[in-house]
């Protein structure tokens, strides 16, 4: 298997922690969409990434749909409950951090146009609300507790750990560590594990 996509990109990364995690083998192929030549519309005709390509040449995406395949692909560790309650519990942390990483990364977006092109004060106001709503949410639900969900890690911990440390790359006027001391705590914890540390974002 090969997985197509950008090492800055926070929805590549959440896949690479699963294939981490999982010890899938998979070869990560850097290719940006935006680039010249890009294999990805090959791949997934909306042009975007990550995309999975199997060794049969057919293409899965987008990150959520990966997630899930990837975690059925090989036994334990398991990411996803097989109880249905609880694999939906897990899954709605999965679109809680997506949506916060789906708001930060349009803020990222934006920042790169000329200082005149750039969305109203209204429209940042916007994203950030959705950014701090998620964020309370994570630590409300979270708690003191070890975990996410249940008393083992999972894609809710890859959720809520990808994305907050999507915002200390994109936005850091969020200061998520201060609002939520267990936010903190709990993400301290999370960096030390390998998968964490194997996919870091790069410098710059």
């Amino acid at each position: 298997m090969k997985l197509l996509g950008s090492p800055t990109s926070p929805y590549v990364r959440k896949v690479r922690l699963v294939i981490e995690e999982k010890n899938v083998p998979c070869e990560f192929v850097i290719d940006r969409p935006s680039e010249p030549g890009s294999k990805v519309p090959e791949h997934n005709p909306l042009g975007k990434v990550p995309v999975l390509v199997l060794d049969n040449g057919r293409a899965i995406y987008d990150s959520p749909v990966i997630t899930e395949y990837l975690d059925g692909y090989t036994g334990k560790p398991t990411l996803l409950p097989a109880v249905f309650a609880e694999r939906i519990e897990v899954k709605r942390w999965e679109a809680l951090s997506d949506g916060i990483a789906d708001a930060t990364v349009a803020v990222s977006h934006d920042f790169r146009k000329p200082a005149g092109s750039r969305e109203s004060p209204a429209w940042y106001d916007k994203q950030s609300q959705k950014i701090l709503r998620g964020l309370a949410t994570i630590a409300g639900d979270l708690g003191d507790r070890e975990f996410c969900h249940g008393s083992a890690f999972s894609l809710a911990d890859i959720g809520a750990g990808y994305a907050l440390a999507y915002l200390d790359r994109a936005w850091r006027d969020i200061d998520w560590r201060a609002l939520h001391p267990t936010l903190k705590r709990y993400y301290d914890k999370l960096s030390q594990r390998s998968s964490f540390q194997k996919t870091q974002y790069p410098a710059g």
